[in-house]
């Protein structure tokens, strides 16, 4: 897929070129379709060619939530929630 911005072409000069812009645009889009689930992160690692350190970076930065973070705060969850049981079945007893 091609997309054609209409940008005003005195935006962008030798510190901050056309060329570097549409790639910063490339990886924000793919970022954005990882967040949206329409990517797997392996397969935006593959389209940006980086490796999944430099991904996972993208992605924070980006405030998408890598994979890893999610199953970590899913698995916080869990172990909150059987704490609490285990504190409420806990007082039963007492």
């Amino acid at each position: 897929m091609n997309l054609k911005l209409d940008l005003p072409s005195d935006l962008f000069d030798s510190q901050y070129s056309e060329v570097d812009f549409a790639a910063r645009v490339r990886e924000l889009a793919i970022l954005e379709l990882v967040r949206a689930r329409r990517l797997h992160e392996h397969e935006a690692k593959e389209l940006l060619g980086i490796e999944r350190w430099e991904l996972v970076a993208k992605m924070k930065a980006a405030g998408v939530a890598p994979t890893e973070d999610v199953f970590a705060g899913i698995r916080d969850e869990l172990k909150q929630a059987i704490a609490s049981k285990r504190d409420r079945a806990g007082m039963k007893g007492d």
